[in-house]
C-alpha cells in the first residue's frame, strides 16, 4: 500500500523551486497503513509539525520551505482513530536546495521487524556488506548451490530500492568491504570458484551512474583471506585482519603487513576513544587486542574472549563484544577498563547479526544451545536497558545487520535451519 505526500521547497533568495515528492511503503502484503487515519508528518528543521486526515484519495500534504541549504529529516507519525501511534517511518537526512527527487518512507509498528520492499535475487550468504551514507552495499556471497555470486546491490534508504551494480570482476564470497570516503567501496580477498581464498583488490565507486565502476587495484600476492574485516582507523586507511595483519592504505591501493603484531581476531571495531586516540578494538578465542594511539597492545578481559561474538561501537566513546559464550562487555577503548553487563543479549548464542545506531542496539538471529533463533532483542544504545523483543521474518544465522543513516537496520544474508541462504530482506524500524 502507498499514500503519496508532496512538499515544495522554495529557495527564498533566488526565486528557484524544488519539488520533492514524498510517498509511504511497507513491507509486501502489510496492512500497517490500513487502520491510519491521521498521518502526523514532522519537519526537523525548520521544526514544523503538519497532519493529514484520511479521505478517499489517501493522504496530501503541501509544505513550502526554504531552501537554505541546511539539513533536515522528515518523521512520520500513522495515528488510528483514537489516537494512537501504529506506524513510523523516517527519511535520512537531506538538503533543503532548489532541487526536485523523491522521499519514500518506509512504514511499520513502532520498534518492529518486518520484510524490507525488496528481497536479493539471488538468495546468498556470507555477503561483504558496508553502511553507504545513502544505505548498504551487499557484494558477493555463496548461492545455494554453494559457489560464489558475482552480484552487488546497493540497498538506498532514500526510496528503500535494491539497485544492482555493476557484476564483481569475479564472483568472491565472504569478502572483505571497507567503506571509505564519497561512496568509494574497497573489495578484498573473498573465495573464488574454487573455494579458495583470494588476494585480490577492487575499488569501486558506487557514484559513478548508471551502476558504479571498478578499479582493479592488482593481487595482493601473501594477504589471500576470506570471511575477515577491515577496520577503519581513518583518512582511507584499515586494518585489516586475518594472518598476516594487515594495513591497507585505499588512496594508494596497497596492502602492508603490520610488523608489530603478527595476526588480528577476526571480529573488530574502529572508534574515537574519549581521549581523542584513533582506536580499534579486535576478540577472539585467544583474547581481546587494542589498537590505540598507533600501538597494539593485549588486552586482560577474560569475559571478551570467546569465538561466534560481534564487537561494536558503542555512543559513548566505549566497545561492546556482544554474543558469543557470555554476556556483553563494554571496554572503555582509552583505559582499556572492561564491566560486564548481563542479560545481553538475554540467551547466550553465536554468529549473531549485530548493529548499532544512534539510539539502539539491536542483536538479531544466531544460533543458541537448542539450534538457530528467530529472536531480535533491542537495547538502548547507551544503557543497554532492553526495550523490545520482537521476531525475524525468516529465522537465520549468520547474517549482516547494517545500521541505516535514517534510524533504521538492515538484516541481510545469513543461511536458514538447512543451510540454505536467505534472500529476504529485513528491517528493523525504531519508534520516532
Amino acid at each position: 500500500m502507498k499514500r503519496s505526500l508532496l512538499f515544495a521547497l522554495l529557495a527564498a533568495c533566488s526565486g528557484n523551486t524544488g519539488n520533492i515528492a514524498v510517498s509511504l511503503t511497507t513491507a509486501p502484503g502489510s496492512t500497517v497503513l490500513d487502520g491510519v487515519q491521521t498521518l502526523r508528518m514532522t519537519v526537523t528543521n525548520p521544526h514544523q509539525v503538519l497532519t493529514a486526515h484520511r479521505s478517499s484519495s489517501g493522504f496530501d500534504i503541501a509544505l513550502d520551505l526554504d531552501a537554505t541549504g541546511e539539513s533536515t529529516t522528515l518523521l512520520v507519525d500513522g495515528l488510528d482513530a483514537n489516537d494512537n501511534i501504529v506506524a513510523v517511518g523516517a527519511s535520512p537526512s537531506f538538503p533543503l536546495g532548489p532541487l526536485d527527487g523523491k522521499i519514500v518512507v518506509y512504514m511499520a509498528a513502532p520498534n518492529s521487524i518486518a520484510a524490507a520492499p525488496h528481497s536479493l535475487d539471488p538468495a546468498r550468504s556470507e555477503i561483504g556488506t558496508g553502511v553507504l551514507s545513502y544505505g548498504a552495499l551487499l557484494a558477493g556471497g555463496h548461492l545455494a548451490e554453494g559457489t560464489p555470486s558475482d552480484a552487488l546491490s546497493i540497498y538506498n534508504v532514500f526510496d528503500h530500492s535494491l539497485v544492482g551494480g555493476q557484476p564483481l570482476p569475479a564472483p568472491r564470497a565472504g569478502l572483505v568491504a571497507a567503506i571509505g570516503a564519497n561512496g568509494i567501496a574497497y573489495l578484498f580477498g573473498g573465495r573464488d570458484a574454487a573455494d579458495t581464498p583470494t588476494a585480490t583488490l577492487w575499488r569501486f565507486d558506487t557514484k559513478i551512474a548508471p551502476s558504479g565502476q571498478y578499479a582493479d587495484l592488482g593481487d595482493k600476492t601473501g594477504f589471500a583471506r576470506a570471511d575477515e574485516i577491515a577496520v577503519p582507523i581513518g583518512d582511507e586507511h584499515f586494518l585489516v585482519t586475518g594472518m598476516p595483519a594487515a594495513d591497507l592504505y585505499g588512496l594508494g591501493g596497497t596492502l602492508a603487513a603490520k610488523a608489530d603484531i603478527p595476526s588480528l581476531p577476526s571480529t573488530g571495531v574502529g572508534l574515537l576513544a574519549t581521549d581523542g586516540a584513533q582506536t580499534a578494538i579486535f576478540t577472539g578465542p585467544d583474547g581481546v587486542v587494542r589498537f590505540h594511539a598507533g600501538t597494539f597492545s593485549t588486552l586482560s578481559i577474560p569475559a571478551a574472549a570467546r569465538g561466534g561474538a560481534t564487537a561494536i561501537m558503542l555512543p559513548d566513546g566505549k566497545a561492546g563484544i556482544v554474543c558469543g559464550a557470555g554476556d556483553a562487555v563494554r571496554i572503555d577503548a582509552a583505559t582499556g577498563n572492561a564491566e560486564t553487563i548481563a542479560g545481553v543479549p538475554s540467551e547466550q548464542r553465536s554468529d549473531c547479526a549485530v548493529a548499532v545506531t544512534a539510539r539502539h542496539l539491536l542483536i538479531a538471529g544466531g544460533t543458541t544451545a537448542s539450534g538457530g533463533s528467530a529472536s531480535v532483542e533491542i537495547f538502548d544504545a547507551l544503557t543497554l536497558a532492553p526495550i523490545a523483543t520482537q521476531t525475524l521474518v525468516v529465522p537465520r544465522t549468520g547474517a549482516d545487520a547494517i545500521a541505516l543513516p535514517n534510524g533504521q537496520v538492515l538484516i541481510a544474508g545469513g543461511i536458514d535451519a538447512n543451510g540454505a541462504p536467505i534472500a529476504t530482506l529485513e528491517l528493523f524500524t525504531p519508534a520516532n
